[in-house]
């Protein structure tokens, strides 16, 4: 993954995102640090042994810090941050896109509070898996 050093810009972000979990690591880590047994809960059709690969990969293209906090938890960089937020837009634009397609109305996604306990978040990917 990223290794095509001609790729323009675009085509970059693209193959970093089009791996179908790391648009969602991604947004759990900007949305606030979590454990790797927080993960793992947030995202249990992905392995252990994938997760930690996919949690090295990111942390190779400078998306999550690569020391965790105090609390063991992973967390992303500043470049990581910003990234999530482009992947948040795309996915709510490329959602209303396809609803209008569809001739639906767009149902509004309202993030969780930060403070929300993992039961919670776990009932909230029902919802973003519509647009991630």
């Amino acid at each position: 993954m990223t290794e095509k050093k001609d790729l323009c810009g675009v085509g970059y972000t693209l193959d970093v995102l089009e791996d179908k979990w790391q648009p969602r690591i991604i947004y759990w880590l900007g949305f606030r640090p979590f454990s790797i047994d927080e993960l793992q809960q947030l995202l249990p059709d992905l392995t252990a042994v994938a997760l930690n690969d996919e949690l090295a990969s990111l942390q190779n293209l400078r998306i999550v810090n690569p020391v965790k906090n105090n609390e063991g938890k992973y967390s992303l960089t500043e470049d990581g941050n910003d990234l999530r937020n482009m992947v948040v837009t795309m996915g709510v634009w490329g959602r209303q896109q396809m609803d209008d397609s569809a001739d639906k109305a767009s149902a509004q996604i309202v993030e969780p509070e930060a403070n929300a306990s993992m039961a919670e978040l776990i009932k909230y990917n029902e919802k973003l898996g519509k647009y991630l």
